[in-house]
């Protein structure tokens, strides 16, 4: 192939990996509230319209949520890693895992179906 091909290839390759990223990323929508589970069961619901702290206590340890303007963050942790405390704020998925805390973070939407029973 010549040069010129192989541009035109590699750019409608980058264009179309562009737009799915725009997709993933620009039609996330933030979420109403925020399901905390603690070494995979529900410990809590959080409405993300309400600002405040929560203090969420595993086995392994704890971790410090605050909610404000509509977003999650975890401000401080008992992990040593502290990888939940550097994701920042979030109202929408992907989920903020704490995993030395079996801690994670999932956003959803009032409206979102979670399943479908027969």
């Amino acid at each position: 192939m010549k040069t010129k091909s192989w541009v035109l290839l590699l750019g409608a390759v980058f264009l179309i990996l562009a737009g799915i990223t725009a997709l993933q990323y620009l039609g996330v929508k933030p979420g109403d509230s925020a399901l905390v589970y603690v070494d995979g069961a529900l410990a809590q619901t959080i409405d993300l319209s309400r600002d405040g702290e929560y203090r969420i206590e595993s086995a392994e340890g704890w971790n410090l949520l605050r909610v404000r303007n509509g977003s999650l963050a975890v401000t401080a942790a008992s992990c040593p890693d502290g990888d939940c405390v550097r994701c920042g704020e979030r109202s929408a998925n992907p989920p903020i895992v704490c995993l030395p805390n079996r801690v994670s973070i999932r956003f959803t939407d009032a409206g979102e179906i979670d399943g479908v029973a027969r």
